[in-house]
């Protein structure tokens, strides 16, 4: 579901001009198609993020899934229909969010420490990669006679993997380990005693399988909420450390959305006149480079494991500067490359000799530097909220629930401002001026704020994790209350 979810969030950056066309709406109205799903995920990430401490992750998956279902299948057949279709983004948008912000703390719930780096490691490839390469496929397939419309019907027929799997096959992983753990039989009865041995491996039956049919419920268990349940998620999405990873990498973000959304505005219209085909080839760039980003900072263990300030202040300096180099060549050459000579008049024939003076191949390149300039600060994100959260939390559980809401509050964070930026910038770039002007404060703007953002964790970085811990109140008294000892298991 990561893959079909991330798909969904680029399927129209190809063909958003023939949209606007197909349904007499605005390039702007078309680029909400885009945006507003994503403002809408961010909230449902954060209503999950709640809602998974009461009941569980597993009945959210399984209602995200029949969102992102009925979604996708609606829009196999709207392409006369502009209501119709943004009603059906409007499904995928609230499905995809619990996808987004829960599939990482379900990996860290199952996996023991050692386990989770190739995990959380594919789960990070796989998600970037099915965000920025399906518009290279998306374009050849959208010039079929059947338009877009054959996107969603390919990407219908994978559902028939992905409903049984998920319904079927996704276990609930919330539990409390800790909890479990200190009820032994030195302090009394209790419900986990006949599972701590270690259970027979057993071959697939007719039998067992007939069993697991019969007992499996869409919830696992319903707890009672209280205020300190329901507020552990919105305190992280306002920890310090949470405001200022936002901060350094908001903007190379969603300019990357922004820019990438509006790819058929800059060159579909004369003098271009690409294809969706060829203005999907734009985004080999981005996908190339920032999945080699992602890939690398994912493998490289001794990254997440040796992270020091000196590291930290590194990156944020070495992915400002990327996303700086791409944003500002992009909109300097293709504004340098359309500015009309004054000796030459206004014509088709002029028109025409400009176009040609932009080169495609470098555009997706740069475009490409500032994906992977973003991939680069975000790689910042988890080793500096797990310092945090290592450094205030009581115990690992603990540690571990706050690092996956804090990472979903960078993620939803960003979201929110990418869907806006995404609607935003047809309007500021109309006009080759207005591109040029939008990158030149952008490159600038993201250079100072790096700078400060930078130097606030060089000088106060121990304050900053404090903070996060009273914010969050990551001390748990609960466990105060418990009585047992670990060592009454072995």
């Amino acid at each position: 579901m990561v893959a079909i979810t991330g798909v969904l969030k680029t399927i129209f950056l190809s063909v958003n001009a023939q949209l606007a066309e197909a349904y007499e709406v605005s390039y702007t109205s078309v680029a909400a198609l885009t945006g507003v799903p994503l403002i809408l995920s961010a909230v449902t990430a954060f209503a999950s993020l709640v809602a998974s401490r009461v009941w569980g992750k597993r009945p959210l998956y399984l209602a995200s899934l029949l969102l992102v279902f009925i979604g996708t299948v609606w829009n196999t057949n709207v392409a006369t229909s502009y209501s119709q279709c943004m009603s059906a983004r409007i499904f995928q948008g609230f499905g995809w969010g619990a996808f987004d912000a829960l599939v990482l703390g379900s990996i860290q719930d199952t996996y023991f420490e050692h386990e989770r780096g190739l995990r959380i490691a594919i789960y990070s490839i796989v998600a970037v990669t099915t965000t920025w390469g399906p518009p290279l496929i998306g374009g050849v397939a959208s010039q079929t006679g059947s338009g877009f419309s054959l996107q969603f019907t390919i990407l219908s027929s994978f559902f028939v993997v992905a409903v049984p799997a998920i319904t079927l096959g996704a276990p609930e992983t919330v539990f409390d380990r800790a909890y479990t753990l200190a009820q032994t039989p030195a302090t009394g009865a209790s419900k986990f005693k006949a599972s701590l041995p270690i259970a027979p491996r057993r071959l697939f039956s007719l039998e067992a399988f007939n069993n697991y049919i019969v007992t499996m419920k869409p919830y696992s268990y319903s707890s009672a909420s209280d205020t300190t349940t329901l507020l552990q998620a919105p305190r992280a999405f306002i920890a310090p450390t949470t405001v200022l990873l936002l901060l350094v990498s908001l903007l190379p973000y969603c300019t990357l959305w922004g820019l990438s959304s509006s790819l058929s505005l800059f060159f579909f219209p004369m003098p271009f006149e690409s294809s969706p085909a060829n203005i999907g080839t734009l985004m080999t760039g981005p996908w190339l480079l920032s999945t080699g980003v992602v890939a690398t900072f994912a493998f490289f263990s001794w990254w997440h494991t040796h992270f020091t300030p000196k590291l930290h202040v590194a990156a944020v300096a070495g992915g400002s500067l990327l996303a700086f180099i791409g944003v500002l060549t992009f909109g300097l050459h293709i504004d340098a490359s359309m500015t009309q000579p004054e000796d030459d008049n206004t014509s088709v024939f002029a028109l025409r000799y400009l176009g040609a003076k932009v080169n495609f191949p470098a555009m997706s390149f740069v475009l490409g530097l500032l994906a992977a300039g973003t991939y680069v600060l975000d790689a910042t994100v988890r080793p500096l909220i797990r310092a945090s959260t290592n450094f205030t939390s009581s115990n690992m559980g603990i540690a571990l629930r706050n690092t996956a809401d804090m990472s979903a509050g960078v993620s939803c964070w960003r979201a929110v401002f990418a869907g806006i930026l995404v609607i935003a910038t047809p309007n500021d770039v109309w006009s080759w001026d207005g591109l040029r002007s939008l990158c030149i404060g952008v490159a600038i703007a993201q250079m100072v704020i790096a700078a400060l953002v930078a130097s606030v964790w060089w000088l106060w970085g121990e304050d900053i994790r404090r903070w996060d811990g009273r914010i969050m109140r990551l001390v748990d008294l609960e466990m105060l209350k418990r009585t047992g000892s670990f060592f009454d298991t072995d």
